[in-house]
C-alpha cells in the first residue's frame, strides 16, 4: 500500500504508511506507537493569538498606523514586533521570545530540525537592534556561509513579509542589517546595523565599543571556547564600565546540540546555574511534519543519538553509539537464504563489493551479494606476491561461474588508494563497476559528512529491516557491531575514522565490514543503473 498522499494532523494513522505500524523503532515503541506520542504532545497545543497594543490603544489597523505609532511599542514589546512582522510564533518559539523579552542576559536555546530556532534569533535579533542607535548586535556562527545563507537569509525573508513601514526602516544587504532607512541608495546611520562575524578567531570581537553589545551565537555546538570567552568579554561592556550609559549586553547561544565537549553543551550542564536554558523539541512542535519524524526513527530509530540531536532537541549519549545493532547481525545470519534473495527491496541486484588490503596486516576482501543474499565471499591477507588484480579477477570468474551477465551486474571497490589502480581491468572487461570514494559528498549531504558514513547506515537500515543474510564469520560481526559514529561540528553524521577504530579496538582494520557494506550500498547501484538506461538508449 502507498503512503497517503495527505497527513490530517488530527488522525495520527494518517502520517504512516499501514504496512509500518507494527515496526519497531526502539525503546519499545512501534511506529503506531509513536505517533500517538506525537499526537498527545500536541493535541492541547493552543495557536498564540496576539492583540497589538497599537491597533488598541489607537484604533488603528494594519493600513492606518504611523511609523510613530509603531516604532515605540515595537521597541517596548517583542511580541508586539512579531506582530507587525506578520510572524506567529508557535508557544515554543515564544518561550525563547519571553526569556528576551524578559530582560534575561544570557539565553541557551537547543533545538531539534523545523521549530524555527533561525526564525526566532531573526526576530531577536532585529528587536535588539531596534533599542537604541548605539547598540549593536553580533551575529556569528562557525562560518561566514551559515552566518548569510543561513541567518541573514532568514531576516530578508522575516522582512519581506513585514508591515511596509518596516520594510523601510530595515534594509538587508549582502553582509549586514541596517537600521534608518536608506536616503539616496545609503544607509542613514552606518553604524546602526546587525554585524556578522566569523566564529574563528578571537580577535574579531575585539575593538567593539557600544552603549550595549548584544550577539547571537548561531550553530553553537560548532563554537570553541575560546570564541565564546572573547564573546561574553565583548558584551559585557569591560571597558565601558566607566561610561555612565554603558550596559551589560546579552547572549543568545542557539543551535542543534551536536557535540558534548562544547561550551555550547557547558550552558545545560557545568554552566547551567547562570543560563536560561530552552529546548525546542520538534515532537512538540506544530511547524514539523511527523512524517519526517517517523521516517527519522524508522531509519536510525528513536534511542539513537541521531534522533536525540535532530529530533529531541537533546544532547548524544555521553557513550559513543554503534551504528549496527548486534541483534541486527544476529538475525541476518539465520536468516532464510531464499527469503533473502526475494527480499522485496533487493531482489534481482547482482552486486560485488571489494575492500583492498592499505597496509601489511589488512586484508583484501571481496563479497558477492545476490538480493539480500551475501553468496560467496574470499579473503586474500597481503603478501609479497599478491596483487589487487587477483581479488578482481577471482570475482570475474564468480560472476562466470555464477552466470551473471555483465549488464546485470554491479562492481563496487574502493578507489582509494590500491584502488585507482584496478580501474582499467572493469573499463576493458566491459564491466558495470562504481568506484567508491570513501571522503566524497554522500546522496544525502545534509546528513551524512560523507559517502562512507552513508553506506554504513545504509547497511544498518538495511539489517534492521530485516530479510537479509550475511555469513556468520565472528571478525565480520565484531567488525560491524563496533563501528561508530559522531557527529561533526555542522550537525552531519560521522563514521568513526579507520585509524581511531583500530586504535579504540586493538582489533585490526575493519575490511570485512567495509567491503561489505559497499556491496549493500544501494546509491551506487542506482547511479550505475542511471547511467546505463542512457547508454542503451544511446546505442540505439
Amino acid at each position: 500500500m502507498a503512503a497517503v498522499e495527505r497527513s490530517n494532523p488530527k488522525d495520527p494513522t494518517t502520517w504512516y504508511r499501514s504496512e509500518d505500524a507494527d515496526l519497531e523503532v526502539g525503546l519499545g515503541l512501534t511506529v503506531a506507537n509513536l505517533a500517538l506520542r506525537i499526537y498527545e504532545k500536541r493535541k492541547d497545543i493552543v495557536p498564540l493569538v496576539y492583540e497589538s497594543k497599537v491597533c488598541k490603544e489607537f484604533g488603528v489597523n494594519r493600513r492606518t498606523a504611523t511609523w510613530e505609532q509603531i516604532a515605540p511599542a515595537c521597541q517596548a514589546d517583542i511580541f508586539e514586533l512579531c506582530f507587525w512582522m506578520n510572524f506567529h510564533p508557535t508557544p515554543q518559539q515564544a518561550l525563547v521570545l519571553q526569556a528576551v523579552q524578559d530582560g534575561d542576559l544570557f539565553i541557551a536555546c537547543k533545538s531539534g530540525q523545523g521549530p524555527g530556532k533561525t526564525c526566532v534569533s531573526a526576530i531577536i535579533g532585529i528587536w535588539w537592534q531596534l533599542q537604541d542607535r548605539d547598540v549593536r548586535c553580533i551575529v556569528t556562527a562557525p562560518s561566514m556561509k551559515q552566518c548569510r545563507d543561513v541567518w541573514l537569509s532568514e531576516v530578508r525573508e522575516r522582512i519581506g513579509k513585514a508591515h511596509y513601514l518596516l520594510r523601510k526602516f530595515v534594509t538587508v544587504t549582502s553582509s549586514r542589517v541596517y537600521f534608518g532607512g536608506y536616503v539616496q541608495g545609503m544607509p542613514r546611520n552606518k553604524n546602526w546595523r546587525c554585524e556578522l562575524l566569523t566564529a574563528s578567531n578571537d580577535t574579531a570581537f575585539q575593538g567593539q565599543h557600544n552603549k550595549r553589545l548584544t550577539a547571537i551565537v548561531e550553530e553553537a555546538s560548532g563554537v570553541e571556547a575560546d570564541i565564546i570567552e572573547a564573546l561574553k568579554g565583548t558584551v559585557s561592556n569591560i571597558e565601558n564600565e566607566f561610561q555612565e550609559d554603558a550596559q551589560e549586553g546579552a547572549i543568545l547561544m542557539i543551535g542543534n546540540p551536536n557535540q558534548r565537549d562544547t561550551e555550547f553543551h557547558k550552558c545545560f550542564t557545568k554552566m547551567g546555574s547562570h543560563w536560561t536554558q530552552i529546548t525546542l523539541d520538534a515532537e512538540e512542535s506544530p511547524i514539523v511534519n511527523p512524517r519526517k519524524i517517523i521516517q527519522h526513527a524508522i531509519e536510525f530509530g528513536i534511542d539513537s543519538d541521531f534522533y536525540r540531536v535532530r529530533v529531541l532537541g537533546q544532547f548524544p549519549a555521553s557513550d559513543p553509539s554503534g551504528i549496527i545493532n548486534p541483534d541486527d547481525v544476529y538475525r541476518a545470519t539465520t536468516c532464510d537464504v531464499r527469503k533473502a534473495v526475494r527480499n522485496t527491496t533487493l531482489a534481482g541486484q547482482r552486486q560485488f563489493g571489494i575492500d583492498l588490503a592499505r597496509q601489511g596486516g589488512d586484508e583484501t576482501i571481496a563479497y558477492r551479494r545476490f538480493g539480500g543474499c551475501i553468496v560467496e565471499w574470499k579473503k586474500w591477507s597481503k603478501t609479497t606476491d599478491f596483487e589487487p588484480a587477483h581479488a578482481v579477477r577471482w570475482c570475474f570468474k564468480a560472476q562466470l561461474e555464477a552466470e551473471w551477465h555483465n549488464w546485470q551486474t554491479l562492481y563496487t571497490f574502493d578507489a582509494g588508494g590500491l584502488g585507482q589502480g584496478i580501474y582499467h581491468l572493469f573499463d576493458e572487461a566491459g564491466k558495470d563497476c562504481f568506484p567508491f570514494h570513501t571522503q566524497h559528498k554522500a546522496t544525502r549531504p545534509t546528513v551524512y559528512a560523507n559517502r562512507m558514513t552513508e553506506a554504513w547506515f545504509q547497511l544498518g537500515a538495511t539489517l534492521r529491516a530485516g530479510n537479509v543474510r550475511i555469513p556468520d564469520d565472528p571478525i565480520l560481526h565484531h567488525q560491524l557491531t563496533t563501528r561508530r559514529y559522531g557527529f561533526t561540528k555542522d550537525g552531519l553524521l560521522l563514521v568513526e575514522p579507520k585509524d581511531i577504530y583500530i586504535k579504540r579496538t586493538k582489533s585490526g582494520s575493519p575490511d570485512r565490514a567495509d567491503a561489505i557494506v559497499m556491496a549493500f550500498y544501494q546509491s551506487g547501484y542506482t547511479d550505475t543503473q542511471v547511467t546505463r538506461k542512457k547508454t542503451r538508449r544511446a546505442s540505439r
